[in-house]
């Protein structure tokens, strides 16, 4: 029986093929598969991220104005030679103290690193203030003995800054683990808007 040859410049054949492809085109793109795009900002990612060295944007703090230090300096001089202390933090008021006994400012110390609490308690048992500094002079190991145990002051991992009393604070180690030391914290009244040593804890 004889093959019957398919006519393609027949308009109604071509007509039904462009249909065909089409009706074929639009199936296949019904089944192409849902692919939803998920975050990749995560704990590993940010770890990832650290290894590779690539750096996360920084964002931007505020800082209540009572603890921002003027100019960025905890430790300024005006035009008259006056020292001016700022305290807004422990480990400011450590480095006050070490800076202190290093170069020994007895004066400095009772006017702008030693509370008011402390010094008015010297003052009814009729003593000098200054004896606190000369006290910390005698002790200077103890004294950065207890400082080696908060190097970071409040940043330091694992202490943390404890309420013991109307604008009083203490940041101490662990007792237990330091059976040794003389001292194993301080306790900073917050004085015009600054840190101020109360005293050392046993």
């Amino acid at each position: 029986m004889p093959r019957c040859p398919i006519n393609l410049s027949s308009p109604t054949i071509l007509t039904a093929m462009l249909i065909g492809s089409a009706m074929l085109i639009s199936q296949i793109a019904a089944c192409t598969p849902y692919r939803k795009e998920i975050s990749r900002s995560g704990l590993l990612t940010k770890l990832d991220n650290q290894q590779r060295g690539v750096r996360e944007p920084v964002k931007p703090t505020s800082i209540n104005a009572i603890f921002a230090v003027p100019g960025g300096k905890i430790r300024t001089e005006d035009e008259d030679g006056n020292i001016i202390l700022y305290a807004k933090s422990f480990k400011h008021l450590i480095n006050h103290i070490i800076y202190a006994l290093e170069n020994n400012e007895r004066e400095l110390f009772v006017e702008q690193i030693l509370s008011q609490i402390t010094i008015d308690e010297f003052t009814e048992r009729g003593l000098d203030p200054h004896i606190a500094f000369d006290e910390l002079v005698k002790h200077k190991k103890d004294v950065y003995r207890v400082f080696h145990l908060m190097p970071m002051g409040e940043r330091t991992p694992g202490l943390y800054i404890q309420s013991v009393g109307k604008n009083i604070f203490r940041l101490q180690a662990s007792r237990a683990a330091n059976k040794k030391l003389l001292w194993i914290g301080i306790d900073a009244s917050f004085e015009d808007i600054n840190y101020k040593l109360r005293w050392f804890v046993q």
